[in-house]
């Protein structure tokens, strides 16, 4: 890489004090000015059918896009606040914010994250693990280490802040 090529760092973020903790963890001690920072949120169908109030199976028969609208509202609103407003001065540039609606299972997540880290061209992929515990891990799966396995870019997993 020249230089001159800005390094390009993928962040999946979710809304909890781990993923910000992380974040603010990579603006003091990763980030580089002209870095390009990509914020990645995932809506999972779990998530989404929760919402809608019907199980998370592969075909839901009506898509109310009024509620679908409220999710990814809801979704801006977090990262502004969680996120966007926790920027240093060093950053140079505005992040790129992607919202992204699984179609597929809960552990689908760490799927999309490593297709957008490819689809991106990452440098690396930076997030936050969420300390849930041996037997949580087990049951609910865990999207870090499903991508510290699966990604084919390097990953840095900002643990215990």
């Amino acid at each position: 890489m020249a230089a001159s090529e800005p390094r390009i760092l993928l962040f999946p973020v979710d809304n909890t004090d781990y993923s910000q903790k992380a974040f603010e963890w990579m603006l003091k001690h990763f980030y580089k000015p002209n870095d390009e920072i990509h914020l990645l949120y995932v809506i999972s169908r779990v998530q989404y059918a929760a919402i809608l109030g019907v199980p998370a199976v592969d075909y839901t028969p009506q898509i109310n896009r009024d509620m679908y609208e409220a999710v990814v509202k809801e979704a801006e609103a977090f990262i502004v606040k969680r996120f966007l407003t926790h920027l240093s001065p060093e950053v140079t540039s505005t992040p790129v914010v992607h919202i992204v609606k699984s179609e597929v299972d809960a552990s689908s997540v760490g799927h999309v994250v490593c297709f957008k880290a490819e689809e991106l061209k990452a440098t690396c992929v930076l997030m936050s693990n969420h300390n849930k515990g041996p037997l949580k891990e087990f049951f609910l799966g865990s999207v870090s280490q499903y991508v510290t396995h699966h990604c084919k870019v390097p990953v840095v997993i900002v643990k215990g802040i």
